[in-house]
Formats: C-alpha cells, sequence, structure tokens
C-alpha cells in the first residue's frame, strides 16, 4: 500500500492518493505505514484548502492520532485582528506532522489590545505555552493612515504601541512569544519608497517596520516570517481580497494554508521538534548522471546548461544549510572509490567536510541511514531524506517509518524547488552551538576514523584527553541549555521541559542548573549537558540529567556522576526514571551507576521509578572514567 500511495503522491494524484487514506479502516494501534502515508500527505505542498481539508477529516476519523514519536503537548493561543477560525485546524494539523500536538484558542475578532490589556482575559486564563500574534495592514493603519505617505511620528507611535502590548503580555504570561512580520498591502499604494524628512511612502513605512520588529527578538519573543510565506503562495493573490470584504480575513485560503505552515512551523521549532539533518543521495539527486559511468567530470553540475545550473544551486542550497546547524549525511548504493568526485571536480558546491557522514556500498539504503543515526547521536525521525527513486524512498520509510522525505528529480528545478517549499528546515532562533554543530560533527568524524587505530577503547578514551566544564546557569549558555530542555529525547531521564523562566524559578527556590561542556583534542563539542540539582535535609536530587548523545561511550556520565557525588559531599543522591517512547536508551542508567530502585509509581500515563545511592565511601567509588572536570 505504502509504494502504491508514494506513487499517487509524488507523481501529483494527490486526489488518488487521498482516496487511499480515505478508504483505510484502522484499528488501534494504527500500523506505521498508516502514519507515515497521513504524514507525507500533510507535508505535501502547493496544495488547495480542500485537499488539507479532506487530510484534516481522515485525521480526525482516526482520533487525531500521534504523527511522530514522543509528541509533546503545547497550548497556542492565536492572538489576531481579522477572522482566524480557519487558522486553528491548520496549525494543529501542521504540528502534528512534526510531532507537537496542539490545542488552539482563538480570542475575540480584532481583539488585540483588549486581549492582551486585561489580565483576566482568556489570554491569560488558558495559561498558553506559546502566545502568537498575527497583524493584518488594517491593524497598522489605525496608527499610520490610510493614505500613501506616513509620518515618522505615527509609526514611532505603532511601534510603541506595540512595544506596550508584548511588555505587558511578559509580565502576565511565561508563555513564548511569536509574532508575525507583515506582508505588503493587499491594495497598494503608489510612491511607496518616497523618502522626506519625517515622512515616507508606505511601503517603506512598512520595511521600517519589519526591521524594528527584527530587532525586538529577544527574551521569549521571536519573529514569525509571514511576508515570505505570502510571498510564496501568490504575493498581493493571496492577500485578502475577496474574503476580506465577505469575512474580514486577512488571507485568501491559499495565503492561510501558507501563514498556518509558518506558524506550525515556528512553533515546532520552539519546542524541539525539527528536523536536524539532511539525508540525501548521490546519482541525479545532487548531480546530473552516475558518477559510476561517467566519472567525477562526466556529471552535469556548474554552469555550462540550465539542467548543471539547477543542480549547483541545489547543492549551494543543502550546503547552506550548515549554517543553521543542520547536520549532512549522504548515502549512495555506490562503490566507496566514488566518493572521490568531491576532491577532484571543483564545480561542486559540496566538499567531503560538508558531510557529518557517508556511507556508500550495495546494501539496502535503509541499513545506512540506521548507520547515519547512530553516528550522528539522533533517530532518522528527526531526518529528511532525497532521493530521485520513489522505490530507495519506499524501502527506507518501510524500515524508518517516522523519516520524511522528499522526492528528487525529474529534473533539477523541480528539486531545488521542492526542497525550499516543504519548509522543513525553517527556523526561528538560532544559537551560537547551532553555527557550530556542523564543525564539531566533522571533529566527531575524524574521532571515528582515529578509533580504528585503537584495540582497545580505554587507550583510545585515553588518547582524546576529554575534558568537561561545569558552569552554573548563567546569560552566556542559557539559551543553549533551554535548547538542550526542548531538544534532547533519548539521554533524558525525566525529560521534563524546563524554558528559561523554569530554570530561573527553580535556582530561586535553592536548586542548581548546571551546564556542561565538553573538548578533547580534536576540539569542543560545546555545551552538551545539563543537570538540576536540589539539595534536601539528607539528600541530593537530580530534578533533571539530559546530554547529547553524540559523547555516548566516552565516560561522560561516569564523570557527570562523580561531579554530582562531590556535590553530594556524603549525602544520599535520590533520582528519578520518567520512561518515555524515546529514552529507553538511559533505561538502565541509574542500575550501572550502583543505584538501588525503591519505588515505582504511576503518575498520568507514565511509570515514575525512583532510584538511590547511599551508603558509598568517597575514596572508594567504583566510577571508572577518562574524563577531567573542572569548575568555571
Amino acid at each position: 500500500m505504502l509504494n502504491k500511495f508514494l506513487s499517487e503522491l509524488f507523481t501529483g494524484k494527490l486526489n488518488k492518493a487521498l482516496s487511499i487514506l480515505e478508504n483505510i479502516t484502522v484499528k488501534s494501534p494504527i500500523p506505521n505505514e498508516i502514519i507515515t502515508m497521513l504524514r507525507l500527505a500533510i507535508f505535501k505542498p502547493e496544495q488547495n484548502f480542500l485537499s488539507y481539508q479532506r487530510i484534516f477529516n481522515i485525521w480526525s476519523k482516526w482520533g487525531q492520532p500521534p504523527l511522530k514519536p514522543n509528541s509533546t503537548k503545547l497550548k497556542i493561543l492565536l492572538l489576531s485582528d481579522f477572522t482566524a477560525d480557519h487558522f486553528s485546524p491548520m496549525v494543529r494539523l501542521f504540528c502534528a506532522a512534526q510531532g507537537v500536538k496542539a490545542e488552539v484558542f482563538l480570542p475575540g475578532f480584532d481583539s488585540i489590545e483588549q486581549t492582551a490589556l486585561d489580565p483576566t482575559s482568556s489570554l491569560y486564563e488558558c495559561e498558553p505555552d506559546i502566545i502568537c500574534l498575527i497583524f493584518s495592514e488594517y491593524w497598522l493603519q489605525k496608527y499610520i493612515g490610510n493614505g500613501s505617505l506616513v509620518k515618522q511620528s505615527d509609526l514611532e507611535a505603532a511601534q510603541n504601541t506595540l512595544s506596550n502590548l508584548i511588555s505587558t503580555i511578559k509580565s502576565n504570561s511565561l508563555a513564548n512569544i511569536l509574532i508575525g512580520n507583515l506582508p505588503g498591502r493587499a491594495f497598494t499604494f503608489p510612491a511607496g519608497t518616497v523618502s522626506l524628512e519625517k515622512i515616507m511612502g508606505w511601503n517603506l513605512a512598512l520595511y521600517n517596520f519589519n526591521h524594528w520588529l527584527g530587532k525586538m527578538t529577544q527574551d521569549r519573543l521571536y519573529v514569525v516570517d509571514i511576508a515570505e510565506a505570502v510571498f510564496n503562495s501568490g504575493g498581493r493573490k493571496v492577500m485578502g481580497n475577496t474574503n476580506y470584504f465577505r469575512a474580514r480575513m486577512a488571507f485568501e485560503m491559499s495565503g492561510t494554508l501558507s501563514v498556518a505552515r509558518e506558524i506550525a512551523s515556528a512553533v515546532c521549532h520552539l519546542s524541539g521538534k525539527t528536523h536536524r539533518a539532511l539525508v540525501t543521495d548521490f546519482d541525479n539527486t545532487i548531480w546530473g548522471g552516475e558518477v559510476a559511468e561517467l566519472g567525477s567530470f562526466g556529471v552535469e553540475c556548474g554552469h555550462e546548461s540550465p539542467e548543471a545550473l539547477g543542480f549547483l544551486m541545489t547543492q549551494e542550497y543543502i550546503k547552506n544549510l550548515r549554517h543553521l546547524g543542520i547536520l549532512l549525511a549522504g548515502v549512495s548504493r555506490n562503490d566507496p572509490e566514488m566518493k572521490k568526485i568531491f576532491t577532484e571536480n571543483k564545480e561542486l558546491a559540496l566538499n567531503l567536510d560538508d558531510f557529518a557522514s557517508i556511507q556508500l556500498g550495495w546494501l539496502p539504503k535503509s541499513d545506512y541511514v540506521a548507520q547515519v543515526a547512530n553516528e550522528l547521536g539522533f533517530g532518522s525521525d528527526l531526518m529528511v531524506y532525497l532521493d530521485d527513486s520513489l522505490f530507495e524512498i519506499a524501502q527506507i520509510l518501510s524500515a524508518h517509518p517516522y523519516m520524511d522525505a522528499i522526492l528528487a528529480g525529474p529534473d533539477s528545478q523541480s528539486t531545488i524547488t521542492r526542497l525550499t517549499s516543504y519548509r522543513f528546515f525553517n527556523s526561528v532562533s538560532i544559537s551560537s552551538d547551532d553555527l557550530k554543530r556542523g564543525s564539531r560533527a566533522l571533529k566527531l568524524k575524524e574521532q571515528r576514523e582515529f578509533k580504528t587505530s585503537f584495540s582497545k577503547i580505554e587507550d583510545f578514551l585515553e588518547a582524546i584527553q576529554i575534558r568537561l566544564s561545569f558552569s552554573k546557569l548563567n546569560p552566556e549558555n542559557l539559551n543553549r541549555v533551554i535548547q538542550l530542555f526542548q531538544k534532547t529525547n533519548q539521554f533524558n531521564l525525566t525529560t521534563r521541559r524546563h524554558g528559561g523562566e523554569n530554570l530561573k524559578k527553580l535556582e530561586s527556590e535553592g536548586g542548581d542548573v548546571y551546564s556542561i561542556s565538553y573538548e578533547d583534542t580534536f576540539g569542543s563539542q560545546g555545551i552538551i549537558s545539563a543537570i538540576t540539582l536540589v539539595t534536601e535535609i539528607d539528600s541530593i536530587y537530580i530534578e533533571s540529567w539530559l546530554m547529547s548523545c553524540r559523547v555516548l561511550n566516552r565516560t561522560v556520565e561516569q564523570a557527570v556522576f562523580a561531579f554530582i557525588l562531590e556535590k553530594a559531599a556524603g549525602k544520599k543522591v535520590r533520582g528519578e526514571y520518567i520512561p518515555t517512547e524515546k529514552n529507553n536508551l538511559v533505561r538502565s542508567l541509574y542500575k550501572e551507576l550502583g543505584f538501588k530502585k525503591i519505588n515505582a509509581v504511576q503518575v498520568n500515563e507514565n511509570e515514575t521509578e525512583e532510584w538511590i545511592y547511599a551508603d558509598y565511601d568517597l575514596a572508594d567509588l567504583p566510577l571508572k572514567h577518562y574524563v577531567s572536570i573542572s569548575m568555571k
């Protein structure tokens, strides 16, 4: 069934693909193959609103099951000055496809100021996790007028009003705030870029407003690129023309879809439910032709033809993902010798150092994806696969049902168009650690190659001289620590999703939050772990403990526990393990460290295990590790 569905979906026969889904009678639990098909249908861009309504109805008929493992539940309040009822089901649908179970709240029509300024309003009553502010041109029009020319003082008044609204929301709610920038007008004015002293054209005023908004992004405030979403879906044609006159809707239905997708993408990014890697095929996907037949210089990529230019632009797009912290991997059914193309062919934008993992050979590609996941340290559910072969996509999805996929071809222009329109790698914030992730992945690849020269793991660990640096929570590490709490699933003993306010509150109540940075002879991996410790009368309580999987099997966890024991200074150490779909990796961690399980309590859907470490002698601990520890 999956093969048939993929063929219909990716070859433009959407109605037939959706008919396959509509005719399925599902029973609980729903097979992974069916979930995969529904999720791929949601992600497929360039569909009309009725198609997405059909998909929403199918999902609802099946009981709105989670479409990714370990889904995060969030309350989202959508605050707008226009009729936004159509947004709710689409935002929920797009969020579900990335692993967020969203509950969407909509206050009354055109109620931004009233709702935000009233501390008893529904905005605060429902205690949302994310508040999304989306404006139409008519909200701005209230402050700067409805004419071709705009006074500087009126624009500043609009900015001050919005700034005050944001400050009020922050003081009354702990939610993250998403705010949409403004696209152009549905009915444009002439002289849009005129500039005089203290007077400007409408378009210039809009540019200045959006530029000011971009500089406001800090302390729980993030900008959603609504202007880009509108431009991508048709520009002025999708602004509220007919729909605004009839129902005060800011966008036509195609614009509503694109904006809803952008909002959902931003929500998922803040929740850590993002795609962290692109895994790509090579032949006829990032260059034209087969390198085994044509050689390193015979493939199409460069400036010599339109098709070659399309492949070059595809590679440039993929290469630039690294700057956002997206890791790249290559899998190809090819002789390992073929990777010499990346050093020989200077027309290629990509080179070997751009890839955190390359898997070549004649095994099924699903095996190579598993190897990529092992080397990168996270699951295939956080990856996107790109290939020109429906057969290969089907084979990989059969083994990795939560992976997402894009069909390349049949020409290079189609590939670059799909890569950009899927919006898989959208982000609303970026950290310094994100910027360094690509280079750190390369260092890990060098370490894997270096490791093969040792017969014993102990000799390797001693040779690379691992150093951990512990720091208490501070402005420099806060964003990275929050990011770890939102994104880390596998090595996470409780999966508590602390935000900045939660962590600061924990500290104010006497707890300690530590970030842990990693370095070895190959270089720094940045902040790779975080722990929260609460001092009790006779014990230290490990409230949270999470770590990046990229440093597993290096005795780092033993070293972290040695640090905790030092802080305990002879007291007992308590910890909890709350099982989820993805943290089975640490199920036996406490046992391996010498803890004893003392209790197991059913909490909601999960059984919380309570563990204790007691009656130990600091001078004689079985905590063998190959790590040096320092405190900043």
